[in-house]
């Protein structure tokens, strides 16, 4: 049986996510947190793996939304996946799957191998899905 888990909600902190966890369980919808071990011995690395992810079942993913929006009563620590600004979605294909490329510490190392002292901040995205970059 092959069943695909979706982020329906990421969270910074654990509280709220076992609060609603325990509002979809209550109502018989399985979930899973990712991330939550690792967050709760060092809520420190919070943002480095994008929070605490809850998941559901494809087929359940409709009615846990609704369900998770209704129990919310401040969405400051919610982020619901369908609900991401502009920003953050492929300006050529409109994909949320973007990751961030650094090019900071490749020309760091280079400008100390040439004994200059060089910083340089450049960062770019590129999508997943059709392989577009931009800054």
């Amino acid at each position: 049986m092959n069943q695909n888990l979706v982020i329906i909600a990421r969270y910074r902190d654990l509280p709220q996510a076992g609060l609603d966890k325990s509002v979809l369980e209550g109502q018989g919808i399985p979930c899973f947190l990712d991330n939550e071990f690792t967050v709760g011995v060092n809520w420190l690395y919070s943002n480095a793996l994008g929070g605490v992810k809850l998941k559901v079942l494809e087929e359940d993913v409709a009615w846990a939304t609704e369900l998770i929006g209704a129990s919310s009563n401040t969405n400051d620590t919610i982020v619901v996946e369908g609900d991401l600004p502009p920003e953050e979605l492929c300006p050529k294909c409109d994909s949320p799957d973007i990751r961030g490329i650094n090019y900071t510490r490749k020309l760091a190392a280079v400008s100390l191998l040439l004994s200059l002292p060089l910083f340089f901040f450049i960062k770019r995205f590129r999508c997943s899905g059709c392989g577009h970059q931009w800054r």
